[in-house]
């Protein structure tokens, strides 16, 4: 499945994919991290990973970086099982 088959999904949050991208986020001399909330892998940002906006539940967009496709897929069919 491509990234930009997974817009339009929702996440059992109430939140719908609205954007889906390999991305890298250039900081010089600054590093940056995050938890991918599939499998809690701390991410620096600026290596691959993937970054998706979700819209909906949270009254504005939200994003949320996970470590690749396997995880965005997890991630969303956890929560279509729950």
């Amino acid at each position: 499945m491509t990234l930009t088959e997974y817009v339009g999904r929702r996440h059992p949050s109430g939140a719908t994919v609205a954007h889906a991208a390999t991305h890298y986020r250039w900081s010089p001399g600054n590093r940056t991290h995050s938890r991918c909330p599939n499998c809690d892998t701390e991410l620096e940002l600026s290596e691959r990973h993937v970054l998706v906006a979700l819209s909906g539940e949270f009254g504005g967009d939200k994003r949320q970086y996970l470590c690749d496709e396997r995880c965005l897929a997890a991630w969303l069919a956890d929560g279509e099982s729950k």
